[in-house]
């Protein structure tokens, strides 16, 4: 027997799905989770740091919503030996919604000075929430494609040198050194 409602809904979900592609919804609109609001509070130490302003004697910070994690180090080998007691405990689930190496964006050129890190996957994540604002020289892609944007939630010009898998820029192409405001990972 034909069912009239789920008739009428596919017609509608059809109808939605046309009209947000006539729209034009912006190129990898957020389609995951928004960034936890205090993502901006890091562990570090024992203590609460603010990462929207100083980060004071951390030089590595990693940003993991999917673990709760979103921690800052002293050193790399800290950060590291983080990460994999993180990898260690986490669900099939979280591992899926993560990267397998994180988006590594550096401070200065040539992967130097402050170095944050992000994990999540499938949504626009924005670095004022770290400090990161505008401050980004150099970048490691990690395993997965990033886009990287000149605006917050993706918006604006997306950076156009290369941002596939595994990919390391020592420094910005022209006009874009500390001009990136969000990034999102596929």
């Amino acid at each position: 027997m034909f069912d009239t409602r789920k008739a009428a809904f596919g017609v509608v979900a059809v109808g939605t799905l046309a009209a947000s592609a006539l729209l034009g919804a912006p190129a990898g609109a957020a389609t995951g989770p928004a960034a936890d609001a205090t993502a901006r509070y890091a562990s570090f130490e024992g203590r609460t740091l603010d990462l929207s302003g100083d980060w004071g004697e951390a030089r590595v910070c990693m940003v993991w919503q999917g673990r709760g994690a979103v921690e800052c180090f002293r050193t790399a080998s800290e950060q590291e030996a983080r990460e994999r007691q993180l990898r260690a405990t986490a669900t099939t689930r979280q591992v899926l919604a993560a990267c397998s190496t994180p988006l590594d964006l550096y401070q200065y050129t040539g992967k130097g000075g402050r170095d944050l890190k992000f994990y999540d996957r499938g949504y626009w994540q924005n670095l004022s929430a770290y400090s990161f604002d505008n401050s980004t020289s150099s970048y490691w892609t990690g395993a997965c494609t990033a886009h990287l944007a000149e605006n917050p939630g993706g918006g604006g010009y997306w950076y156009p040198g290369n941002t596939g898998p595994n990919h390391i820029e020592d420094s910005m192409r022209s006009g874009w050194d500390n001009r990136v405001s969000s990034i999102k990972i596929d």
